[in-house]
């Protein structure tokens, strides 16, 4: 028999499994996301031959290069703003790009390993790393602008649309036409009891 009791104890465990239910079906479906401008699109490993995987690791090497060389000019204006909170967090980017480019060059000289040995498993699994680096080295480039607050002057590709109502006149807008005439402005004393 279902006392009040039973009922009240049940209720919030009812409750809780409605919720993480629902809650892992949010987990399980990332929202997609566009690649920013200038990044590099990395393909699966199968789907490239070996010397284009090593291409590719070598465009994604230099992205990141680039990205030090950015991310120390932003450091130095920042630095010369004074703006500690800016130094701080621009400073703590550029360590990790640094890092991630370090390991990068690492994981590029294991793929031309795996390319001369002709092992195309160790391959495949290196220019992945690589292809993961390269997509923190995306994530880095975007934390760093939200550093400097440069992520909200950078809008990527615009494009400007002008249409024009059939309905608006046609005439010269600047023409306003014939004005009444009016006499000289009327100033009224302080004090006069006139309002």
């Amino acid at each position: 028999m279902d006392t009040p009791h039973a009922t009240r104890r049940t209720a919030p465990i009812a409750i809780a499994l409605v919720l993480a239910s629902g809650l892992g079906l949010g987990v399980a479906q990332p929202a997609a996301e566009e690649a920013p401008a200038g990044s590099v699109e990395v393909e699966t490993p199968s789907a490239l031959t070996a010397d284009e995987q090593l291409t590719e690791a070598r465009a994604v090497l230099e992205q990141g290069r680039a990205l030090s060389r950015r991310v120390s000019g932003l450091l130095a204006e920042a630095r010369e703003s004074g703006d500690i909170i800016r130094v701080t967090c621009v400073n703590d980017k550029l360590t990790q790009v640094n890092a991630n480019i370090r390991t990068l060059e690492s994981r590029v000289e294991r793929l031309e390993g795996a390319i001369e040995s002709d092992d195309p498993g160790r391959r495949n699994h290196e220019y992945t790393v690589v292809a993961v680096l390269g997509q923190k080295l995306q994530v880095l480039s975007r934390e760093a602008n939200q550093c400097v607050g440069q992520d909200l002057y950078e809008t990527g590709a615009t494009t400007i649309e002008v249409s024009i109502d059939d309905a608006t006149p046609t005439e010269d807008p600047a023409f306003v036409g014939d004005t009444p005439a009016m006499g000289p402005p009327v100033f009224v004393p302080p004090g006069s009891g006139v309002s």
